[in-house]
């Protein structure tokens, strides 16, 4: 552990060496094809307004830089510039607080400034924006000594205002400059200008608090009818908000425009600057002298590990901005206990502040807060002298009780209420005006034409064709239609209880279901979970060489992590059901048939054949690339492909790697060589004429990343295999991330949007081939679209028609629910795998080496590539 006292006499942050690397987004993406006009039509309506700016308004940016100089422990002056801060969360809120301030202190000093007033706009970092220049000069510097800090090592203060030598002046008529079909050619100095400028309205608005640069909420939302949630434990709120967006798309003109897209946003928040003392005596079971490993303890750990704290003592005490700020990453022994080094004296921590700052702590048998040190090593800290740092998010992992449902509840709006409620809270925050600093026009919602993809054909044994929407709510939803496709054999399985909680008859009901469907099954073996012995079931079931291990467990035994991770342990098939799922099995049919939808998929079958004119091809590749953000410094990547026997069967893997702004691509080689491998032991699909790759989560910023280095490991891929091995390649770049909503409307009436709805005009790139597919029904809330960029292809066609029709088509491959899900398959399932790993890797933890981690040893002992489950559907 870092002694304290170094890292809180030190006064923070370095120069860091910034690596030279290739700059990307200098090859055009794929180009621009035409829209797909082959559907029934539909009126659609949206979140994007169209903006009109004035023509011929000038627009000048300036380089903004703020920094302050200190003395650190050694006595020599360092400069820490908060314009350009790399920090993240509340460090680097509090570091925009620090420009705000040092800005408004320039403006009091510099007659130009004050004589512009509204007319610039400054975005609290290292841009300023304005719609008139400097009378003066246009350079400004100006030096702020001891009155600007109360930090004892504080020296002085600059800022520097000049105009920007590239981009200085930019025109409400160069919006066709703001996009281009090379990424990193596009000048955003305009779309960044109208995004402070639309923001300004909210800046100055009382009754707002703005979170990142986009997103502003209503301190008071009384106004607007929607319930807001609060709770006495941890005292968190709800508050309601609207995100903000600026966007060059293609529009109605034969030029580009510019579009404003507002989304509600319904988010729980901790309380600011709250004693964490205080959030910890909120909860039950506190009391001065807590065992955090208790239950009581391990529910207050939940819902405050990874708050952001400010240090609230000494000079600093009611000063965040000059105070230390640290991420709580664990809880850990009382401060009585906890004992360090402090220059080569072991001190507990309770000692050492009274040393040094002369505090008596009031609760030294309160567990200390554990946080990163400025070195890597950990710091202790006493709960009791710290407060939460302003404007922080509930995370789902602090979630406890029903919060993440009710937030669930509160987001999950109908379309009805979700549009006008979004247009109110935009409105109310001052991001909706019809017109704003008398220059920018804002349009009503922008409505399009869509199309309306057609089902594809489903047949099941036999070309029994089903029907869409018979006895079924939603219009996909489909019913099985005979025995499945390719019923799969199961001779040597077993179903396991834990002892003493059998269901009577169960296993034979399940053969008989299997059986209907066409499956040729034996009876089960019956084996039992004897105290808590998990590992010995697998022992024993795969000396016995089981198929399959059936788990039928209660829920309040939480074996599911063990169980998945025993499978990959012991390449041993398993699925499980709780017990509670089980007695319903006897009464509910569709309980019964998604039970053995999914054996038959893990054991390698077809439940049913889509019929498709673009996935009926063989030697078509099809892969989907997902990962799982649970936090760490390690990712995990899952993938998906249709590399089985059969080309309308998916399987895929999981891979962990390094956490880095680049996560597919140092992996994108090895992962698609594992899949040629084993497409090549399939005779019968011959070798893949084409290479179709989906990315999910991916962002516009990597789009010129995804072009040029991962369409070279593509090829690299191919070239490994063999140097005549030349597929065709299409790269598509997903996401469910974006702020769009798109709403059916019919005779001003707004509703969901009918499966298999897509736009590829008017709101998409004007540059890029893109389209909105909404290819499910959302069962409730508002749908979301799916949005899906065409980044490379060898030989892209001529319209839309064929991505947009095999997209909405591999939707439909789920094979375990009879209808289409959000995502083509191979991302869904690449979803899945990439949980998967996630879990196998809580439950494991990684290989370390010399005290660090080992990633390659971790994905040898914890991955499925040379277990004979790879290439099946393991995780049906």
């Amino acid at each position: 552990m870092d002694a304290l006292s170094e890292q809180f006499d030190q006064c923070g942050v370095g120069a860091k060496k910034e690596e030279t690397k290739k700059k990307l987004g200098l090859i055009a993406l794929a180009p621009k094809l035409e829209s797909n006009k082959n559907g029934a039509t539909t009126t659609v309506d949206s979140n994007l307004r169209k903006l009109n700016i004035s023509p011929n308004q000038p627009i000048y940016k300036y380089d903004v830089k703020i920094a302050c100089f200190y003395t650190n422990a050694q006595g020599k002056e360092i400069e820490i510039e908060f314009s350009k801060s790399p920090k993240k969360g509340s460090q680097h809120d509090c570091d925009k607080m620090k420009c705000q301030k040092f800005y408004e202190m320039a403006v009091k000093k510099t007659p130009a400034l004050q004589k512009a007033g509204d007319k610039f706009f400054y975005d609290r970092q290292a841009s300023l924006y304005s719609t008139t220049k400097l009378a003066a000069k246009d350079n400004i510097k100006l030096e702020f000594s001891k009155e600007a800090s109360k930090a004892p090592n504080f020296v002085r203060a600059v800022f520097e205002l000049k105009a920007v030598a590239e981009s200085y002046q930019a025109s409400s008529n160069g919006i066709r400059s703001t996009v281009h079909p090379a990424p990193a050619l596009a000048d955003k100095t305009l779309v960044e200008a109208i995004s402070i400028f639309l923001s300004g309205p909210a800046y100055s608005n009382k009754n707002v608090i703005t979170v990142g640069n986009c997103v502003h909420y209503l301190l008071d939302s009384s106004n607007i009818n929607v319930k807001m949630i609060s709770y006495d434990q941890g005292f968190r709120y709800s508050a309601l908000g609207a995100s903000k967006g600026v966007k060059s798309l293609q529009g109605t003109n034969k030029d580009p425009s510019l579009y404003m897209v507002t989304e509600m946003k319904s988010t729980l928040f901790h309380p600011d600057d709250m004693p964490i003392l205080d959030l910890m005596q909120s909860y039950p079971g506190f009391s001065p002298n807590f065992n955090v490993h208790s239950p009581a303890g391990a529910h207050i750990a939940k819902a405050i590990v990874g708050l952001e704290v400010y240090c609230d003592y000494g000079k600093n005490q009611n000063n965040m901005e000059e105070a230390l700020i640290v991420k709580i990453i664990a809880f850990d022994s009382s401060a009585r206990d906890v004992v360090f080094d402090c220059e080569s004296v072991d001190v507990s921590v309770q000692q050492y502040f009274q040393k040094k700052y002369n505090i008596n702590l009031k609760y030294p048998d309160l567990p200390t807060a554990v946080a990163k040190g400025k070195k890597g090593g950990k710091i202790h800290l006493p709960v009791e002298l710290l407060k939460t740092c302003p404007s922080q998010k509930v995370t789902n992992q602090q979630m406890i009780g029903n919060e993440q449902a009710d937030m669930i509840k509160l987001s999950a709006a109908p379309p009805h209420q979700r549009k006008p409620t979004t247009d109110a809270v935009a409105k109310a925050v001052g991001i909706a005006a019809d017109n704003v600093y008398g220059f920018i026009e804002v349009e009503p919602s922008q409505k399009v034409q869509a199309i309306i993809l057609p089902k594809p054909k489903i047949a099941f044994a036999g070309n029994k064709l089903v029907a869409f929407g018979q006895n079924a709510k939603c219009p996909t939803d489909f019913a099985k239609a005979g025995h499945f496709y390719e019923a799969k054999e199961l001779k040597n399985w077993e179903m396991c209880f834990v002892q003493n909680e059998e269901i009577q008859g169960l296993s034979d009901q399940l053969v008989a279901e299997m059986s209907n469907n066409g499956m040729r099954v034996a009876k089960p073996a019956i084996t039992y979970i004897v105290k808590n012995d998990l590992e010995t079931v697998f022992k024993k079931a795969k000396t016995a060489g089981r198929q399959l291990i059936f788990f039928v467990i209660r829920t309040r035994y939480h074996f599911h992590q063990a169980i998945k991770s025993f499978e990959q342990k012991y390449d041993l098939l398993t699925q499980e059901i709780h017990y509670e799922t089980g007695e319903k099995f006897f009464r509910q049919a569709q309980t019964r048939q998604n039970i053995v939808n999914k054996t038959n998929m893990k054991l390698g079958g077809l439940n049913y054949l889509i019929g498709s004119n673009y996935l009926n091809n063989p030697r078509v590749l099809i892969v989907g690339f997902e990962t799982s953000q649970t936090g760490g410094d390690i990712v995990t990547v899952g993938y998906a492909a249709n590399m089985m026997d059969h080309y309308q069967k998916f399987a895929g893997g999981y891979i962990y790697t390094a956490r880095s702004r680049d996560i597919y691509g140092p992996i994108i080689k090895d992962i698609l060589v594992g899949i040629f491998n084993n497409f090549k032991k399939f005779k019968n699909r011959g070798a893949p004429e084409e290479l179709i790759i989906y990315f999910n989560g991916v962002t516009e910023g990597q789009y010129g990343m995804i072009n040029e280095e991962y369409t070279q490991q593509v090829k690299n891929a191919c070239t490994t295999m063999n140097e005549a091995f030349r597929p065709k390649i299409t790269i598509i770049a997903t996401s469910k991330t974006h702020n769009e909503r798109l709403y059916k409307s019919e005779q001003g009436r707004i509703s969901n949007l009918e499966p298999g709805t897509v736009v590829d005009h008017t709101i998409v790139s004007p540059v890029y081939s893109e389209f909105y597919l909404a290819s499910s029904v959302a069962r409730q809330g508002t749908t979301k679209a799916a949005k899906f960029t065409l980044i490379y292809a060898s030989a892209p066609g001529k319209t839309m028609e064929r991505i947009e029709t095999l997209t909405n088509d591999l939707c439909y491959d789920h094979q375990i629910v009879f209808h289409p899900v959000s995502l083509p398959v191979p991302l869904f399932i690449a979803g899945r795998y990439s949980q998967r790993g996630a879990m196998v890797l809580g439950h494991n933890g990684p290989s370390m080496a010399n005290k660090e981690v080992d990633l390659a040893l971790t994905n040898q002992s914890l991955g499925y590539s040379d277990k004979n489950l790879f290439g099946s559907r393991y995780n049906a």
